[in-house]
């Protein structure tokens, strides 16, 4: 099947483009378009899709350039600090591991020099200790957790 082309085909695809169609255009071009099938279709066709495109135009909300490139500076700042937090927290964890295994072996060795059965009955017969304990336990415990989450 071959295809049937008309030398006006371009001029009448560039006046729908521009907006020419069909008022402002030449008085030639559109008796032309009016006679030629293959251009009044092509006009057709054109300025539905002109339509349809001004259309989606008018309904599309693109933000400014500004706000994309503050939201992306902003999410390059913290890809980069989740970057450089993932070896401090590597090196926290290792040491938060290593305090504990110290804590333990000293209590191991602490644990042969002193009587346990002593200090249980010493703090279940003075329950005063035991609440004083825990009280010092809840008092300091938001002191420490403030410091473990704060930022400096």
């Amino acid at each position: 099947m071959s295809r049937i082309e008309c030398k006006y085909e371009a001029d009448i695809l560039d006046a729908v483009a521009s907006g020419r169609w069909p008022d402002r255009l030449d008085r030639e071009l559109r008796d032309h378009a009016s006679s030629c099938g293959i251009c009044s279709e092509v006009a057709m066709v054109s300025a539905l899709y002109r339509d349809e495109y001004a259309s989606a135009m008018e309904q599309a909300h693109v933000p400014s350039a500004g706000l994309v490139w503050w939201k992306s500076e902003l999410r390059a700042r913290r890809e980069a600090v989740r970057v450089a937090s993932r070896p401090i927290t590597l090196v926290a964890g290792i040491a938060g591991t290593c305090v504990v295994a110290v804590l333990v072996a000293v209590l191991m060795g602490l644990s042969s020099q002193v009587n346990l059965a002593a200090v249980s009955a010493f703090v279940l017969s003075q329950p005063m200790v035991l609440w004083l304990v825990l009280a010092v336990i809840l008092a300091v415990t938001p002191i420490a957790l403030y410091f473990v989450y704060s930022d400096e």
